[in-house]
């Protein structure tokens, strides 16, 4: 079953982290991978304004997300290892999604998850390439198992981001990661997905 979302605000802010703790979090047969150069950590949020599950209509809902980039049968892919969404993406467990829920606000300039101790505030700047960040296809997570899913991207409008305050990335620390620096921010005003639903075990 094919699940289509639009999404708004989405934001993809990277730490470069150590290949230590990448490796501490991933199963057998996946491994960590660079991205121009670098380990990284992201955190990733963005609001689903609305979308379709076949026939039926999803409504909106906040996610956050933790990801790290790894390789698995050869082929770049992305890592989850932790997503929290607001009420309305909690259906989405039903199908196998690994969410979470939990108190989100997304909105073009600000991330907030109070009760995982995330903060993220920017400035929208000029245009960017997002690189591979912006490419991944492949997604996997942990439940009852590995599982994978494809993703398709629609177009997005891909705009460099500043923070103006030191982040708050509490939610990395529990994780087990190091953050360094300051954050890598990529942001899309407007976004669309597609997967197929439910994500198949392997």
């Amino acid at each position: 079953m094919q699940a289509t979302l639009r999404v708004r605000d989405l934001v993809i802010a990277s730490w470069e982290t150590s290949r230590e703790s990448v490796r501490n979090v991933l199963p057998g047969g996946v491994e960590p991978t660079e991205v121009d150069g670098s380990l990284l950590v992201s955190i990733v949020a963005f609001h689903v304004q609305g979308g379709r599950l076949g026939r039926v209509p999803i409504l909106p809902f906040a996610q956050m997300n933790v990801r790290t980039y790894v390789t698995w049968k050869e082929e770049p892919a992305v890592f989850f290892l932790g997503t929290r969404v607001t009420t309305g993406g909690l259906p989405g467990r039903v199908l196998g999604a690994p969410y979470r829920q939990a108190r989100l606000r997304v909105r073009k300039g600000s991330v907030r998850a109070p009760g995982l101790g995330v903060s993220l505030r920017y400035r929208v700047a000029g245009p960017a390439e997002p690189g591979p960040l912006g490419r991944h296809e492949v997604g996997l997570f942990e439940n009852d198992g590995l599982r994978a899913f494809r993703v398709h991207r629609g177009d997005a409008e891909w705009r460099r981001a500043e923070a103006i305050e030191p982040a708050r990335v509490d939610f990395l620390v529990a994780l087990g990661f190091e953050a360094r620096g300051e954050p890598e921010l990529l942001y899309a005003a407007q976004a669309s997905f597609e997967t197929e639903v439910p994500p198949e075990r392997v």
